[in-house]
């Protein structure tokens, strides 16, 4: 395991934006986020039957399609069986993803069993309902929401205490190196930006998709980016981990430049290798939307500054 970690925590005083954004999440992950009950993972419609009937249903309404709305569908969806059942929880699985599926999946005139057919429309009326009354829905950024504020609001939003330790653990690292080479001004600019730039690359690849996204990974991801494109000009420090016994451990001198196959390159490997549709966790694409703006930004900050500038500051 390797991160970089160009700055020394102990200067603390010199990152006060950093502090201050890290602090913020933390507050805001108690304030809003900690203990909150997640009342739809129990839902009947995720178990393995409820998915492979949502999948069925869902199969007879992509034929009745017109063809330039079925085009749209990834690729894979266009090979499911109606006899597989495995390819059926898969389809489910989508299914309560689709924003336009969703708003009309209770009218549609099904064929099958008519008494499972009616349980299946009071379950999903249940499911759309206690979907949109999870928090996170509520703060984050999906095509079911994209008022102003959710393109803000999502940043600040963390699903557990994994995910935002990570998260902070990343910001705090680069924040400050940030904050160190351009100031507390432009280091809020790019978190911010960097944020809906993210949140714009995650709607382009999840046009109409219910699931929301949250996290500031994708700020996360144009500072890293600004970083390794601004400061090139010497060797920085990288924290390495291979085990507690003396010599596998310790700092590390490398080019900024490793950034981008370390932590940069893998985001676009996975994003590539994700089945359309069906991500995990992670929103990739929002880490290459934030990592695209950082570098757009940093080839603009490295245009306009000054020779004398960018050969002095540290």
């Amino acid at each position: 395991m390797i991160f970089p970690a160009p700055e020394d925590f102990r200067s603390y005083t010199r990152y006060p934006l950093t502090i201050t954004l890290v602090v913020l999440n933390v507050f805001i992950f108690l304030l809003i986020f900690s203990g909150a009950p997640n009342s739809v993972s129990s839902a009947s419609l995720l178990q393995k039957d409820g998915l492979t009937l949502t999948g069925r249903l869902y199969y007879q309404y992509l034929q009745t399609l017109p063809a330039e709305l079925l085009y749209e569908k990834p690729a894979w969806v266009h090979e499911v069986t109606s006899n597989n059942v495995e390819q059926l929880g898969v389809l489910g699985a989508y299914a309560l993803r689709d924003a336009r599926y969703l708003a009309t999946a209770e009218t549609w005139a099904y064929k099958g069993d008519e008494i499972q057919i009616n349980q299946w429309r009071s379950d999903i009326q249940e499911f759309r309902k206690k979907y949109q009354e999870q928090l996170l829905f509520r703060f984050g950024l999906s095509s079911y929401e994209k008022g102003a504020l959710s393109w803000v609001t999502y940043q600040f939003s963390h699903s557990n205490w994994i995910h935002l330790i990570s998260n902070l653990a990343f910001l705090a690292v680069i924040g400050i190196a940030v904050e160190a080479l351009v100031g507390s001004g432009a280091l809020l600019f790019l978190y911010m930006l960097g944020g809906i730039a993210g949140g714009a690359g995650f709607l382009f690849s999840e046009a109409h998709g219910t699931v929301p996204m949250v996290g500031a990974s994708a700020s996360i991801s144009a500072l890293l980016a600004f970083y390794c494109v601004a400061e090139t000009r010497k060797r920085i420090r990288y924290l390495y981990f291979v085990s507690p016994m003396p010599g596998h451990y310790g700092p590390i001198y490398l080019p900024t430049l490793l950034i981008i196959p370390l932590f940069l390159l893998v985001d676009l490997a996975n994003f590539w290798s994700t089945p359309e549709g069906l991500g995990g966790g992670v929103a990739y694409a929002a880490h290459l939307g934030g990592t695209f703006l950082g570098v757009f930004v940093a080839l603009l900050y490295r245009w306009k500054a000054p020779t004398s500038s960018v050969l002095t500051q540290s």
